[in-house]
């Protein structure tokens, strides 16, 4: 029986010896005696995993996103002041992916973001 550590093991051999020779990972894992089926299945269940991030300090003033006119038009209220574009925290999110799939996307709300998530879990 192979061990979550034999297949990370095997994976990480394969990256640095089978990727470079340009040998596939189903004759990799034939020529080092490992059922290709069971690897496979290790890699689909620990790939779909959540990776936690801890985000450390805060964006600087000068970081700011320069203002840029909005899609919506603006409601204007004298009860109740609105904040302006510009002091409205936006995130910029790039993901890099092993197999090579890049998304990059810029000037996120929260509610954006969360959306984008959400999406991007439906894929896996």
């Amino acid at each position: 029986m192979y061990s979550y550590n034999d297949f990370e093991r095997l994976f990480l051999r394969y990256k640095l010896e089978g990727i470079p020779a340009g040998v596939s990972i189903e004759k990799f894992c034939m020529s080092n005696q490992v059922p290709y089926n069971l690897f496979s299945k290790w890699y689909k269940d620990t790939r779909k995993k959540i990776i936690p991030v801890q985000v450390l300090g805060a964006p600087s003033a000068e970081a700011e996103i320069p203002e840029s006119p909005s899609p919506l038009p603006e409601q204007k209220s004298e009860s109740a002041p609105r904040l302006s574009f510009h002091t409205e925290l936006r995130i910029l999110m790039d993901v890099r992916m092993s197999n090579g799939v890049h998304i990059s996307q810029k000037n996120l709300s929260y509610e954006g973001l969360k959306s984008l998530v959400e999406k991007l879990e439906g894929l896996c």
